[in-house]
């Protein structure tokens, strides 16, 4: 059996569930903890564990009042380092509590799109599975943040993968700040993670391989097909992509982090994200959220983030969708329309 960690909010609840739908398409055999973030998450998995009898829900007080130090941290840091420095202490507290074989923590906006049985069956060589970043050379600049990006690592329980994770706790108790620290060279939970080679030589698996931690940080390194229902990257069926940055504004935008990146243009890609984003409308349906996290976006708000991001997703209908680029309106004409908008 697979064992698997996440967290996230109603804002997040409809691509956990995508996450869920994804491993059941294609694992039978797992068990899934979320940490729910509010009550509309806890409340919707209560309501609903008849239908999802492989999830179970975990809330914030039942780590922190097993951990006074996490709940000290709490009161020091921002949320969203907060929430970084849960990197550590959910999979450990589950390796604990449940004394699960191994556990593999992921975020939610990760979708499966093969077998992940393929990555856990590495940990009988192996006591800790990472996913390096693998930096198209583009933006090889980045690599200052971490070789490693903290989406998808598992750990086995065993004395490697204890006191991996007992390390990096201490680590993000200490500091888990969202700005890179030039002077101590380390950013939020993930750079921590630069050492683990080092210090736990011959244990870590860190997963180079062309089907697994798609990201639009290195999807410049492969050519992304799609063949029937299945989608390929240099043609091997791809384990699982992250989208990282899609964030749907409205029905017809989306952002994708393309200029950031420096993502070059593929028409299987814009399809993997179409398919992506129908699942998210279904789910939200179903849900019945009308906007995903943009709920808060006015139209306003919307025109600013497009011309900010320069190049986005415009969808027309669930068959279609094509990149826009902004980048032509001169920069101090997008400046002007931001201000006035903003």
């Amino acid at each position: 059996m697979l064992h698997l960690t996440t967290y996230f909010d109603k804002n997040y609840l409809s691509r956990g569930l995508i996450l869920y739908d994804s491993l059941k398409k294609h694992n039978q055999n797992f068990e899934l903890y979320i940490l729910c973030l509010d009550d509309f998450t806890h409340d919707f998995f209560t309501k609903n564990k008849d239908k999802y009898q492989e999830i179970k829900i975990l809330t914030l007080s039942e780590i922190e009042q097993d951990d006074s130090a996490l709940l000290t941290a709490k009161k020091n840091r921002s949320k969203i380092e907060y929430y970084f420095t849960l990197s550590p202490c959910l999979p450990l507290y589950l390796l604990k509590k449940h004394q699960l074989p191994h556990i593999c923590s992921l975020d939610a906006d990760i979708l499966f799109l093969d077998d992940p049985r393929k990555i856990f069956d590495q940990l009988n060589e192996y006591s800790v599975i990472v996913t390096p970043h693998k930096f198209s050379k583009e933006i090889k600049h980045l690599s200052k943040y971490g070789i490693y990006n903290v989406s998808f690592q598992i750990f086995k329980n065993n004395a490697t993968g204890l006191t991996c994770l007992e390390d990096w706790k201490k680590d993000c108790l200490d500091w888990c700040g969202d700005e890179y620290d030039e002077i101590n060279d380390r950013f939020a939970d993930q750079k921590y993670l630069d050492k683990w080679n080092t210090k736990y030589p011959h244990e870590v698996l860190s997963l180079n391989d062309n089907c697994s931690g798609l990201a639009p940080w290195n999807v410049n390194n492969y050519l992304i097909t799609k063949k029937k229902e299945h989608f390929l990257s240099n043609d091997e069926n791809i384990l699982f992509y992250h989208f990282h940055h899609f964030k749907i504004l409205s029905k017809k935008w989306a952002t994708n982090g393309f200029k950031e990146y420096k993502v070059h243009p593929q028409s299987d890609l814009d399809l993997l994200y179409l398919y992506y984003w129908n699942l998210i409308d279904s789910n939200n349906e179903a849900l019945g959220i009308t906007q995903d996290q943009s709920t808060r976006y006015q139209s306003n708000a919307i025109w600013t983030t497009i011309l900010k991001e320069k190049i986005v997703y415009q969808k027309t209908n669930s068959n279609n969708i094509k990149q826009v680029n902004f980048g032509f309106i001169p920069k101090f004409i997008r400046k002007l329309i931001i201000k006035i908008y903003a």
